[in-house]
């Protein structure tokens, strides 16, 4: 049996050094703020990114150098859902270089959660995992 992973330790260190506060307006569905829980860790070797949640905060890093690179505090939703109005970035040129324009880092932190959205549409797809040899 598999050991229980403890969701009230920090699933990644919280981001250090500099950082490059951008405005967005990213919103995220009841299931997706579930999955951040949980943590979305990579499944295939070309996935570089992890994300997850601790208490309101989404953190995303990378996971070659165990560095966060995004890091917003989300603003919850009656209906189970969650919004993000500033996205910080680590602004450190020796762990991470950003985009040179505000736009093109948006687009990078939006690659970065299509990995969440890519997770929800196979755990959709997949349908409801049976425990049972039953048919």
């Amino acid at each position: 049996m598999a050991a229980v992973q403890d969701r009230t330790a920090p699933l990644a260190p919280a981001m250090s050094g500099s950082r490059w506060p951008i405005r967005c307006a990213h919103t995220f569905s009841a299931a997706e703020m579930m999955r951040l829980r949980e943590g979305v860790f990579p499944r295939e070797e070309q996935d570089r990114w992890a994300l997850g949640l601790e208490a309101d905060v989404l953190r995303c890093w990378r996971i070659d150098s165990n560095v966060c690179i995004y890091e917003t505090r989300l603003i919850s939703g009656e209906d189970g859902g969650a919004l993000a109005s500033v996205v910080d970035v680590l602004d450190d040129e020796a762990l991470y270089q950003r985009a040179s324009t505000d736009e093109g880092e948006l687009e990078r932190f939006e690659g970065v959660l299509s990995f969440l959205r890519r997770r929800e549409v196979e755990t959709t797809a997949a349908g409801p995992v049976s425990l049972s040899n039953e048919a």
